[in-house]
């Protein structure tokens, strides 16, 4: 690399970096041929940026005491201690509390380690892609 390029991937490796978090776009092709978008956000405890979101199609996904939570579109945040995920969304309002899911007030048990928790825009809950029907069914 010359010096110019040095320099700006300096430059953007430290806006990262005072932004609190890096992000990561995966492309992923499914089942029926097409592709979707997620992006992946890794957050570090000692820089103050602690907030998210998602537009479009795109979901944004984080690991959370090991387990990978997947959003829709909104807003979110992790709380100042980084021990709570609050996220809202057009018809959702979501809480994630150690490994415990709370979607519109219902309160979903703990998962497991390595778990793929995704959220739906209309507060569909799949873990492992298997959908739950309701809290009790984990």
């Amino acid at each position: 690399m010359n010096k110019k390029q040095t320099m700006v991937a300096a430059f953007l490796m430290l806006g990262f970096l005072m932004a609190g978090c890096a992000q990561v776009t995966t492309h992923v092709r499914q089942n029926d041929g097409t592709y979707r978008t997620s992006k992946r956000l890794v957050f570090r405890s000692d820089l103050p940026g602690r907030s998210f979101s998602s537009e479009g199609d795109d979901m944004v996904a984080t690991e959370f005491h090991n387990v990978t939570y997947a959003f829709p579109q909104g807003k979110g945040s992790f709380s100042k201690n980084f021990d709570e995920i609050s996220f809202q969304g057009r018809q959702i309002n979501c809480r994630v509390v150690g490994r415990e899911l709370t979607v519109n007030e219902l309160r979903y048990g703990e998962f497991e380690k390595s778990d793929r928790v995704r959220i739906t825009g209309d507060g569909k809950v799949f873990v492992n892609d298997v959908e739950l029907k309701s809290p009790g069914d984990m």
